[in-house]
């Protein structure tokens, strides 16, 4: 009888954990399906899609400058659209209207982070594995990174640098120009999360 009893404990245990495993389980997928996952290992990479919507965007613009920090460029609306690029702890504007992209992020084997902005409709056939990259920011670049941004912000103590793909591989280079033109005019808007 004792016997029967410690296994019908053990059975009502077991039971009692799956339970609590599926209830854990269904809880962390659930939150998962409502938030992007984000990953910034050496060798992972997160990619977003993101499609610009005329819909009004709340932006906060009020903040309080430090005194050595350079004042953040007012952002309008009704002209820019942003992205949240959270690995990097970034907000990204960038001018209403263009087509939707997607965005990764990734680590050099130097440990510097950058995002590299995409497009399906940019990917070429004249260059091997090309992925229709518009556009990078690299997070505090460093002599040779620098040597290929078109411009530079300072976000607190953090430099970002904007580069600009050349044309050679897409196969629209009026799309590629609009992609660019977009980031080139909200770059400087570029704030901290």
């Amino acid at each position: 009888m004792a016997k029967t009893q410690s296994k019908k404990r053990l059975i009502v245990i077991i039971i009692a954990l799956l339970v609590v495993a599926l209830a854990v389980a269904g809880a962390v997928i659930a939150k998962n399906l409502n938030t992007p996952t984000e990953t910034t290992t050496d060798s992972a990479q997160q990619s977003t899609d993101v499609n610009d919507t005329d819909a009004s965007t709340d932006v906060d613009t009020e903040t309080t400058p430090r005194p050595d920090a350079p004042a953040t460029p007012a952002v309008d609306p009704a002209t820019l659209s942003s992205v949240a690029i959270e690995p990097l702890g970034i907000t990204v504007y960038y001018s209403k209207g263009v087509p939707g992209f997607d965005f990764s992020v990734e680590r050099t084997a130097d440990k510097t982070e950058y995002v590299e902005f995409s497009a399906a409709a940019l990917m070429g056939t004249k260059c091997t594995d090309d992925q229709g990259v518009f556009a990078s920011i690299i997070k505090n670049p460093g002599d040779n990174e620098r040597q290929t941004t078109t411009q530079t912000v300072i976000v607190g103590s953090d430099t970002y640098g904007l580069t600009l793909a050349g044309s050679s591989c897409t196969a629209d280079t009026a799309l590629l120009t609009e992609y660019q033109t977009a980031f080139t005019n909200g770059f400087k808007s570029l704030t901290a999360l």
